[in-house]
C-alpha cells in the first residue's frame, strides 16, 4: 500500500501575526507563510484559551504552540514547555532559541543537569521559556519553594507529545496539572499531539477544564509504501534479521521496532551472530542516559545503520532520518503505528514501513483481515485517575508544597486522606491536613514519575551499574539462574534481594539460551468499584490484591524454541501489589461425564480463553503485550487485571468494549487450523506455567456459549487452583 503526504501548503501570511519583530523573525527564518491550523492556535493560545492541537508527522506542530507562547513572553509573560523526556527537550532547545533570542527572550532547559546559577535564573523569572520533563516538574514541585513560587507566575504550560501520557503516566500528569493549579489558579496549559481518537475529551479529564481541539493536516513527506509480511519457510525472528541484513548490504538506514526488551535483545543476539552487529545498535528503557545517547549520536552521524528501539524511539528526538521502519511486533495502537511510520521518510525520499507478522493470535488475526489492520481510525487514550498508588503520592506533594484543606479535596482523595492518616503519614486537626515526620520521609523519596517507581537496579558482580528492571517484571526476568539481555551483552543472574531492590549479574556467553520465569499469579479481590454484563456474564470491576510468585525457570534454545530443562528455585520469590481488574464470570461447560477428566478439560478450556481474550484485548483497547496479566479457574472464573500497581484504566476500557473484544476471541480460535492449540491461537509469551493445559476446541465451546447468552456461574472465584 503506497500513501503520500497530505498535499496541503501553508497559505496564512506570518503578516498576521503580532507583534511586528515577531513575524520579522519568522520572515528571516524561512517561515513566510503558517498553516491554516498553525494560525488557528496562534489565535486561540494568544486568546488565552486551552487548547489541544493535533497534527500529522513533519507538518509543524511545535511551531504551532512556539509562535504564540513567544508572542504572549513578548508581553513580559513566562511560558513552561514540558517534554516526555529530558533528552527529547535537550533536543529541541536549539530549536527555540533560533526563535527566541532574536527577539531577546531567553531559553533555558531545567533538568537534573542544568547548573545552579541557571536555576537561580529559573527560579527569578530571567528566562521567558523554560523547558523540561514530568520527572523534574514533580521533583522540583516537591523539594523547590523557589521553583514552586515560580511556577506561581506562570502563564502557559505547553505539554508536547501528549499522546505519550496514556495508561499509568496520564495518570500522573493528571495530578501534576492538578498540583500546579493549586500554585497557580489562573495557568492555563496547552499540547500538541499525534493524532488520537478522543483529543477534546482527553485533555479535558488531564486537565478537568474546557478545552478546544484545534485538528492539523497528515504528514507532510515523499512516499510511503506499507507491507505487511508474514513468513512462511522461517520465523519472524529470523525474517527481522534478514531485513535488517538487507538494509545493511542497500545502506540504507533502518529503524527496528518491537514492544518488548526481550525481543530487541534476542534479535540484536541474532544480528551478531549474522556478523552484522557493528552496525546495529539497541536503544531502550532500562539502559543507561549515556548509552541511548550514544546510540542515537551514531545513528545520526550515519556510523550505525540500524537501531532495534523499543517505544523509546517513537518521540521525536532528533536521530536524523530513516529509509525503512520494520516492525518486529504489532503496535499495541494505530496511534503508534502512525508514530512508528512517521519516523522514516522524513526527506521526502521514499521510505518503507514494514510490518512483520508472526506466529502469535493477533498476527493470525490480521493476516486474514489486513484491512482491519490499515483501515483502522486513531484510537482514543485513557487514563485511571482513581490510582491509589499514584494518587497518594501526589496528594502528599500537594500536602508539602502548600496548605490542604479538605473541604477543597474530592471524595476520592479525602478517602486517601483517612487512609494516610491511619497508616501514620498525615495527621487531620479540623479542615487541616499536614505531613507527619513518616509523612515527609515517604515524600522525600518520590522522585520518579515513569511507572510505578518500584525497580530493581542491576549490578554486575564487583562492578557498576548495568541497569534497571521495574517491578513486578523484574522477579520474572531476575531471578537467581535466569538469562538477561542488556544492550546487546548476555548475562547470568546470581542473586535477587527484594528487600534492597538489587540484582547480582555476571557477563555470560550463552548466545543461543533464553529463560523463562514459571509463576503463580494469586488474587484477592478487595472491593468491586462497578459492574456490569455481557449477555449472560456478569462482569465486576474491582480493586485487587495480586500476588507474584516466581518458583522456577525453562530453559530454551533460542534457534527452534526447544526446551532443554526446567528448574526449580530454592526459594520462591514472591511480590505482591494492590491493582484494578475485572472479574468474568463465564458460562460453566461440562466437558466430560466423569469428574476428574471434566475438572482436568474446564481449566484447559478457561485457561486459553483468558490467554485469547487478552490477546483480543490488547488491539481493542489499545494496550502493549505488557499491559495486562489473567488468572483462569477451571469453575469458569477469569480474572484480567491491570499489570501496574494501582492500575492503568486498560482493564476498565476491556469491560467497556467486552462485546468487541468476545467477537475478536472467537475468529482467532475459529479461524485456526491447529489441531488444540498453538502459538497462533492460544498461546501466550507471558504464561506463567509455559503454556501447558491449553485447549482452542473447548475454548470454542465457551466462547460460542457466551455468545448464545448462556448465563455466568452465580458463585464467586475460589482464588485456588488458579492457572497464570
Amino acid at each position: 500500500m503506497a500513501e503520500r503526504g497530505s498535499g496541503v501548503e501553508p497559505s496564512v501570511d506570518v503578516g498576521n501575526v503580532k507583534p511586528v519583530q515577531l513575524a520579522e523573525v519568522l520572515r528571516s527564518m524561512g517561515i513566510g507563510k503558517l498553516y491554516e491550523y498553525q494560525y488557528r492556535a496562534y489565535l486561540e493560545i494568544t486568546g488565552g484559551r486551552n487548547v489541544i492541537i493535533t497534527s500529522g508527522t513533519g507538518t509543524g506542530k511545535t511551531e504551532a504552540f512556539i509562535v504564540p507562547i513567544l508572542a504572549r513572553a513578548l508581553g513580559g509573560r513566562r511560558e513552561v514547555v514540558v517534554y516526555p523526556t529530558k533528552a527529547l527537550a535537550r533536543d529541541q532547545e536549539s530549536r527555540f532559541r533560533a526563535l527566541a533570542e532574536p527577539l531577546g527572550l531567553r531559553v533555558a532547559t531545567y533538568d537534573a543537569d542544568t547548573p545552579p546559577e541557571v536555576r537561580r535564573c529559573v527560579y527569578g523569572g530571567d528566562y521567558a521559556l523554560v523547558l523540561t520533563n514530568p520527572d523534574m516538574l514533580n521533583t522540583a514541585l516537591v523539594h523547590v519553594p523557589a521553583f514552586r513560587r515560580f511556577m506561581s507566575t506562570v502563564d502557559y504550560v505547553v505539554i508536547d507529545e501528549v499522546h505519550v501520557y496514556n495508561g499509568v503516566l496520564g495518570s500522573h500528569l493528571h495530578y501534576l496539572i492538578r498540583r500546579i493549579r493549586r500554585l497557580n489558579p489562573g495557568v492555563r496549559f496547552a499540547a500538541a499531539s499525534a493524532t488520537i481518537g478522543n483529543p477534546a475529551q482527553y485533555f479535558e479529564g488531564l486537565t478537568e477544564s474546557p478545552v478546544v481541539h484545534i485538528d492539523g493536516i497528515r504528514g507532510v513527506r515523499g512516499e510511503l509504501i506499507h507491507i505487511m509480511l508474514r513468513p512462511i519457510k522461517r520465523g519472524k525472528l529470523q525474517e527481522v534479521v534478514n531485513l535488517v541484513k538487507l538494509c545493511i548490504e542497500l545502506n540504507k538506514k533502518c529503524l527496528v521496532f518491537a514492544d518488548s526488551h526481550w525481543m530487541v535483545e534476542v534479535v540484536k543476539r541474532m544480528v551478531n551472530s549474522a556478523g552484522v552487529g557493528d552496525k546495529v545498535a539497541v536503544h531502550r528503557a532500562g539502559l543507561r542516559p549515556d548509552e541511548r545517547r550514544r546510540v542515537e549520536d551514531m545513528f545520526k552521524r550515519g556510523e550505525l545503520r540500524v537501531v532495534l528501539a523499543t517505544p523509546t524511539l517513537e518521540l521525536g528526538v532528533d536521530i536524523g532520518d530513516a529509509d525503512f521502519a520494520v516492525l518486529a511486533t504489532n503496535p499495541p495502537s494505530f496511534i503508534k503505528y502512525l508514530q512508528r511510520a512517521g519516523r522514516v521518510g522524513r526527506r521526502g525520499q521514499r521510505a518503507y514501513v514494514v510490518q512483520v507478522l508472526g506466529d502469535d493470535p493477533m498476527s493470525t488475526y490480521y493476516a486474514s483481515h489486513p484491512e482491519e489492520f490499515y483501515n483502522r481510525s486513531p484510537e482514543p487514550m485513557f487514563m485511571e485517575p482513581n490510582n491509589d498508588e499514584i494518587a497518594t503520592r501526589h496528594l502528599l506533594a500537594m500536602i508539602k508544597e502548600s496548605a490542604v484543606r479538605l473541604s477543597e479535596l474530592d471524595e476520592y482523595l479525602r478517602y486517601l486522606v483517612g487512609k494516610l492518616s491511619n497508616e501514620g503519614l498525615v495527621s487531620v486537626r479540623g479542615d487541616r491536613v499536614f505531613l507527619t515526620e513518616n509523612g515527609l520521609r515517604a515524600i522525600n523519596s518520590f522522585n520518579v514519575i515513569r511507572g510505578n517507581g518500584d525497580v530493581v537496579l542491576i549490578r554486575r558482580r564487583g562492578g557498576g551499574v548495568v541497569g534497571y528492571r521495574e517491578l513486578p517484571m523484574a522477579i520474572r526476568e531476575l531471578h537467581p539462574g535466569a538469562i538477561y539481555m542488556h544492550g546487546g551483552s548476555t548475562y547470568r543472574v546470581l542473586e535477587l534481594d527484594l528487600q534492597r531492590r538489587r540484582a547480582i549479574v555476571t557477563p555470560e556467553d550463552s548466545s543461543d539460551l533464553v529463560t523463562k520465569a514459571l509463576y503463580n499469579s494469586n488474587p484477592t479481590v478487595v472491593n468491586v468499584i462497578a459492574e456490569s454484563r455481557y449477555r449472560g456474564i456478569p462482569i465486576r470491576y474491582a480493586v485487587l490484591d495480586i500476588e507474584e510468585e516466581v518458583y522456577g525457570y525453562v530453559v530454551k534454545r533460542m534457534s527452534g524454541n526447544e526446551t532443554l530443562g526446567e528448574y526449580r528455585l530454592s526459594e520462591p520469590i514472591r511480590y505482591r501489589f494492590r491493582t484494578k481488574g475485572i472479574v468474568l464470570n463465564m458460562p460453566p461447560v461440562q466437558f466430560s461425564a466423569i469428574e476428574l477428566r471434566d475438572m482436568v478439560e474446564r481449566g484447559k478450556a478457561y485457561h486459553a480463553t483468558e490467554h485469547v481474550l487478552i490477546s483480543a484485548g490488547e488491539v481493542i483497547v489499545n494496550a502493549a503485550p505488557t499491559d495486562m496479566g489473567g488468572i483462569s479457574y477451571p469453575t469458569g472464573h477469569i480474572i484480567i487485571y491491570d499489570s501496574y500497581p494501582g492500575g492503568s484504566g486498560v482493564t476498565r476500557l476491556l469491560m467497556e468494549r467486552i462485546d468487541k473484544v468476545i467477537d475478536v476471541a472467537y475468529s482467532i480460535v475459529t479461524s485456526c487450523n491447529c489441531r488444540d492449540g498453538c502459538p497462533r491461537c492460544v498461546y501466550s509469551p507471558y504464561c506463567g506455567n509455559n503454556n501447558r493445559m491449553l485447549s482452542r476446541l473447548n475454548s470454542i465451546k465457551v466462547l460460542e456459549a457466551a455468545l448464545r447468552g448462556e448465563e455466568g456461574v452465580d458463585e464467586p472465584p475460589p482464588f485456588e487452583g488458579s492457572i497464570p
